[in-house]
């Protein structure tokens, strides 16, 4: 109790200080500004939209709502705004911004700035092992994607020894992910080899280009870009498939327990999103290309290859994912943490018990 103890103490005293900042600097980070109506996306009106006619409109509800950074991993969230899946299910959704993962997150949550977050499992498994009440009650992919792109003169795994693989931010999912494969591949993680932040995919590609880092990890469409600028695929990371909580979806759970059903309507909106963006692939490269500012259409159509085969319509948490996500976290708490006590799977077995997803299309 004593080391969980200290540990919140940290985690509260980080808290304090970002909203201090928060209350100085503004809101966090907005995305790109979408098309929708500030209402919580326009009406969804493509032909054959998945769940259109499948429920009535419920009353309107507001929900603060946010997604962590500019991945496809996050398309479904974008879908569900842009669309007005989230207002069709009942949601008011005033606007959907980006906010930091890890501390910020969790301190945003805390203070109610935000109520529902698209996030990588780390950030949110973090938050209950030091104190927080996040939990995990969705999740839209359940493996490990991406690659570890290198420069031309590492040509095999063992060449990355004693070098250094930019990721986007320390524990952040390219961050695990970077570590995972190394370590599948015989390489302990920062003795053999190391790993930097650097804030992006963006600026993962800036440390590959000037030569400061031998390889970095990188999420499609950026991937994509790394190819064609000369830096190949060392480890194929999609490839390995590596069970992960990865494209999941939290909140408080006193959040969770004060309103349940609305929980359930965040992804009765997030699945019809996912099958949106799984059966129309015109529509989800133009998504993409929204948020991600990449208009690359080889690498659009790529990125929703991908993606395609690593959604899954039912967003109920996958025990298995979440137990990796604990298997990769330092904080000693997690080796005794279970995968149901950072998780609550009760919005989504009432999502499956209603019958809704079995509305929905899964394939082109």
């Amino acid at each position: 109790m004593g080391t969980r103890a200290l540990a919140l103490g940290r985690l509260l005293g980080t808290v304090g200080l970002l909203l201090v900042t928060a209350c100085s600097a503004g809101a966090p980070a907005a995305a790109p500004a979408p098309a929708a109506p500030a209402s919580g996306g326009g009406a969804a009106s493509a032909p054959g939209a998945p769940g259109a006619a499948a429920t009535a409109t419920p009353s309107l509800v507001r929900a603060r709502l946010a997604f962590t950074t500019i991945s496809a991993v996050q398309a479904p969230f974008w879908i569900a705004y842009d669309e007005g899946y989230f207002r069709e299910q009942g949601l008011e959704v005033p606007d959907m911004n980006r906010i930091e993962p890890g501390a910020t997150l969790l301190a945003a949550l805390l203070n109610g700035e935000v109520e529902y977050v698209a996030a990588g499992g780390p950030s949110l498994v973090l938050g209950t092992l030091q104190g927080m009440d996040t939990m995990v009650f969705g999740s839209t992919m359940n493996w490990m994607e991406g690659a570890i792109a290198a420069r031309p003169a590492i040509r095999t795994v063992q060449d990355l020894r004693g070098q250094t693989i930019a990721v986007s931010r320390l524990k952040a999912i390219t961050d695990v992910a970077a570590r995972l494969a190394v370590e599948r591949l015989g390489l302990v993680p920062d003795v053999d080899v190391f790993t930097r932040g650097t804030g992006g995919n963006t600026e993962s590609m800036a440390a590959l280009e000037a030569g400061t880092v031998a390889a970095a990890s990188l999420n499609v469409p950026a991937l994509f870009e790394a190819n064609k600028r000369g830096y190949p695929d060392l480890i194929d990371i999609t490839g390995m498939r590596i069970p992960f909580g990865n494209g999941t979806l939290g909140a408080r759970k006193a959040t969770l327990d004060r309103q349940p059903e609305i929980a359930e309507r965040v992804l009765r909106a997030t699945a019809q999103a996912t099958s949106r963006f799984k059966t129309d692939p015109a529509f989800a490269a133009a998504i993409i290309s929204k948020y991600s500012g990449i208009d690359d259409p080889e690498a659009l159509r790529g990125t929703v290859e991908v993606y395609t085969r690593l959604f899954t319509v039912d967003p109920s948490p996958d025990p298995a994912a979440m137990q990796a996500v604990l298997d990769a976290e330092e904080n000693p708490a997690a080796r005794t943490t279970r995968p149901d006590q950072v998780t609550d799977y009760r919005p989504a077995e009432a999502l499956r018990r209603s019958g809704f997803l079995d509305t929905l299309p899964r394939d082109q």
